[in-house]
């Protein structure tokens, strides 16, 4: 006679979820942050180099797709669909000084050559070279004219400054990235509408995505938000399904292997 054996589910098979994630990260909100941190808790340090800054952001990707803070998430493995860098390319220009320098005439003012647009474009090289990891780039706009400072122009107001003595650094550039929100825009509603992913992790700083996080939760997907320990508005909790923040002094810790010059009273 034949036997019959029936198969007992294994109490593991089903112990982990699959949940497939997208990181979206605003370029600009992130070297800002990690600026400060550096400037703020590691200010022996020189600025980062373009692979300190992969490092990190990989370090801060990697922890939320580890996640291990409660017994809930601990029973979910998260898939990386793939991470999304949203910048603007590097200011490209060159323009005339607003003002005379020692009588020898403008000077000429080339943004490409400046370190920290050469950091940038080396970065951004270095991210197309990284698993999974997708680079948006918008534009940067500009009038191609200075304007002085806030603080500069009260104290010429004031009298507390003499137009003769105002310096090439009392000017800026105004400059705005045009393309960047809109591309972000348009991959949270394409990851939403074709169902490409169970949840959205978005590192920013602002409220501009909440029409587009509005829009992923009425389509069923899971939005994280990340700020950095950036300060955001409470009203915004409305609008997340969950806020995760990591400790960037651990993780600027690690990838400078050097102690913090001051640790934060949070810090361990």
């Amino acid at each position: 006679m034949a036997s019959f054996l029936t198969a007992v589910p294994d109490p593991w098979a089903f112990s982990f979820m699959n949940i497939k994630t997208a990181i979206l990260v605003d370029g600009s909100f992130f070297i800002k942050r990690v600026e400060h941190y550096r400037r703020k808790y590691f200010g022996s340090q020189p600025p980062f180099t373009p692979d300190n800054l992969v490092k990190i952001l990989v370090n801060i990707k990697n922890r939320h797709l580890t996640n291990r803070q409660s017994s809930v998430s601990a029973k979910y493995f998260h898939h990386l669909y793939r991470c999304f860098y949203y910048d603007a390319v590097p200011l490209d220009l060159k323009i005339h000084y607003p003002i005379k320098k020692d009588g020898k005439g403008p000077m000429i003012k080339d943004f490409s050559k400046e370190p920290e647009n050469i950091c940038r474009r080396q970065f951004f090289e270095l991210l197309k070279q990284q698993r999974k990891i997708a680079l948006r780039l918008g534009t940067v706009k500009h009038n191609k004219q200075w304007n002085l400072k806030a603080q500069v122009l009260a104290n010429l107001l004031e009298g507390n400054l003499e137009f003769a003595k105002l310096e090439t650094n009392d000017f800026y550039l105004e400059a705005r990235q045009k393309g960047v929100d809109i591309k972000l825009g348009i991959d949270i509603a394409t990851l939403a509408y074709e169902k490409l992913v169970d949840q959205i992790i978005l590192i920013a700083g602002d409220s501009d995505f909440v029409p587009a996080a509005k829009l992923a939760r009425t389509k069923g997907i899971d939005f994280v938000l990340d700020s950095l320990r950036n300060y955001i508005d409470p009203s915004l909790n409305e609008h997340i399904d969950g806020l995760n923040n990591y400790d960037l002094v651990s993780i600027i810790q690690t990838v400078l292997d050097h102690e913090p010059d001051e640790k934060p009273s949070w810090w361990h």
